[in-house]
């Protein structure tokens, strides 16, 4: 999610230099990427004249009680900036009202178009205002700009000389060189930015020897766990097994394979147009508590592990959305899931596409497994969905050494 225009603009750099470069000096593409940011980001400064703002913010006073200030991909001005809709950030900034004290908590919001000067200077005067301790964001991109723009760095290289607080940058997308390369940049401005990763292990890979968040569970709210208990209630599974989401074209053929073997597969089913292998699933997409509806309808989905990225396994948000819906999870993920349930007693695995039809009989052969399974998952996801996302980042700030939440 988001990014494009750096991934773009790093694709175009890496072609530019060429195949050989490339293998010659394999972070040749990132030096040049690097020093044509500096050029831009000094540019940037000099325009914005941030000078006499920072002059005229006050000191923030040493070892003040935390204060986090969240920066949503799609904050207060968007639709979605509610509860049960799935915008990341909601859940984010209100699972830590409900975890920290709402007091703790302020939501920062860039509306469409506004510029990233005037964005820059608003966040750089609320974080004296409220005396912040801690900013969380979704790095990869400007806040409200559809992934079109990065100006991060501008901001940090203004804030970090003169703030004792840690900037929390969450990334979705970091099996893609181009987004985690703007992270690196910023975490060799200052020791005080710390990667929030909720796909793949990120220790070491902004400094080496430094250790990051990931992966961590996204975060759910109480008050869209709510929501979502109530739009459950009754659904009973009318198929026996689903697979929910995009349909990059190695999935279609497994999930093709698997009709093949005579199983009922239910593909996209909570769609108006019924879904099917016909749709690649990216389009039309209906809300998250219908999704949440239709994997309550089966009695187990899959989950794939890997993404249009490559062969990389990630941690998927629907290992935790499946689980809560509670449904059987099955998934192919050898390294990530079991990190936060066990695999057999919370959720059930296939080696191989293979192996998954001989999976989802099994499954079908023992009902009561089934249920067992099921609902030991759906318990597990319920103390995940409020202490694995920021239980993380308090991990992490621990490791590292930089002020803790809860302080």
């Amino acid at each position: 999610m988001g990014g494009g225009a750096a991934a773009a603009d790093g694709e175009a750099v890496r072609a530019s230099i060429g195949a050989l470069a490339s293998r010659v000096y394999p972070n040749l593409d990132e030096v040049i990427w690097n020093r044509k940011r500096d050029k831009e980001m000094r540019a940037e400064i000099k325009a914005a004249n941030y000078a006499p703002l920072l002059a005229n913010l006050p000191r923030l006073a040493e070892g003040r009680p935390s204060h986090l200030i969240v920066v949503p991909q799609e904050g207060p001005s968007w639709a979605s900036y509610r509860a049960g809709t799935r915008n990341f950030y909601y859940e984010a900034a209100q699972s830590a009202r409900e975890i920290y004290g709402t007091e703790k908590v302020t939501v920062f919001d860039v509306e469409q178009g506004e510029s990233a000067a005037s964005w820059h200077e608003r966040l750089l005067a609320l974080v004296h205002e409220v005396s912040a301790t801690h900013i969380i964001t979704h790095i990869e991109s400007d806040p409200s700009s559809a992934g079109e723009s990065w100006s991060w760095d501008t901001l940090w290289s203004q804030l970090s000389p003169q703030w004792d607080g840690v900037l929390l940058g969450v990334m979705f997308d970091s099996s893609f060189r181009y987004i985690t390369l703007k992270s690196r940049r910023l975490a060799r401005m200052s020791p005080n930015f710390m990667v929030v990763d909720i796909c793949m292990p990120m220790d070491g890979s902004m400094r080496r020897g430094r250790p990051e968040v990931g992966p961590v569970n996204m975060p759910v709210s109480l008050e869209s766990l709510q929501l979502l208990d109530d739009r459950l209630q009754g659904i009973e599974p009318t198929h026996d097994v689903s697979f929910i989401g995009v349909l990059y074209p190695y999935r279609a053929a497994l999930l093709e394979n698997l009709v093949n073997s005579g199983l009922s597969v239910a593909v996209n089913p909570h769609r108006v147009d019924q879904g099917g292998l016909g749709n690649d699933g990216r389009t039309d997409q209906p809300g998250w508590l219908d999704y949440m509806a239709a994997l309550r309808g089966s009695r187990m989905t899959i989950n794939f592990s890997q993404s249009s990225a490559g062969p990389y396994e990630q941690l998927k948000t629907r290992v935790i959305e499946a689980t809560l819906a509670g449904t059987l999870l099955l998934t192919d993920d050898r390294d990530r899931t079991r990190l936060f349930f066990a695999p057999g007693a919370e959720y059930g695995y296939f080696e191989s596409p293979q192996s998954l039809p001989s999976v989802v009989r099994g499954y079908l052969e023992d009902p009561k497994l089934l249920k067992q399974v099921a609902a030991a998952g759906h318990q597990r996801a319920l103390s995940l969905a409020s202490t694995s996302f920021w239980g993380g980042i308090e991990e992490g700030l621990h490791q590292r050494g930089l002020p803790a939440l809860l302080g």
